[in-house]
């Protein structure tokens, strides 16, 4: 029986988590914590802007599965429980270290990292990229958040949703706002001449 690459990883991860909730090992949450470190502190950055801010909250949250131990394992998917708590976590900074009184994730510029694919690198030049850049900057920061998640991240709708707390309707809205912003800045650039 042939598995694919992706439920490898997902039955990977459900085994450290089983680890990591029943059995208390230390290497599973080692890997664990290396597994989600990178991405969890791109996305905390998104809300914080700063490195070492973000670096703090993604401790602080792969601190936390260690503390909940059995109640770890009650988890249905640890990645999108990850990528929530490190939200909630972020906005609680947010609220004590800044000038943010009342949260609102209107108030938070994102910026995301534009990764082109393979093919996309080949054919696109840096004109184009800088088009694809500026309209992804220029996308209000809910769609720019809905964006990286579903387009960079790879989570689905249902998922983003239960991170963002909004409706997969809503979650659909921000990605075709964001895909005609995209589709607009760069038609005049991809037309023929």
């Amino acid at each position: 029986m042939h598995q694919t690459m992706e439920t490898a990883l997902t039955n990977d991860i459900n085994y450290l988590q089983r680890e990591v909730a029943y059995n208390r090992n230390e290497t599973a949450y080692k890997l664990l914590f290396l597994k989600f470190y990178k991405r969890l502190t791109g996305f905390a950055f998104t809300f914080v802007k700063s490195k070492e801010a973000a670096e703090e909250i993604v401790s602080d949250v792969m601190l936390n599965i260690w503390t909940m131990k059995e109640k770890l394992g009650d988890v249905i998917k640890l990645d999108v429980y990850l990528f929530t708590a490190t939200r909630n976590t972020s906005i609680n900074y947010l609220s004590k270290h800044s000038k943010y009184t009342s949260w609102d994730i209107d108030n938070i510029p994102v910026e995301l990292d534009v990764t082109l694919y393979n093919l996309e690198d080949a054919i696109l030049q840096a004109e184009l990229r800088r088009k694809i850049t500026a309209a992804i900057n220029s996308l209000p920061p809910k769609c720019q958040m809905a964006y990286k998640l579903v387009r960079e991240e790879g989570f689905t709708y249902k998922q983003v949703a239960a991170i963002m707390e909004i409706s997969e309707n809503t979650v659909d809205r921000h990605l075709s706002i964001a895909m005609e912003k995209l589709t607009a800045s760069v038609k005049g650039y991809l037309q023929v001449k």
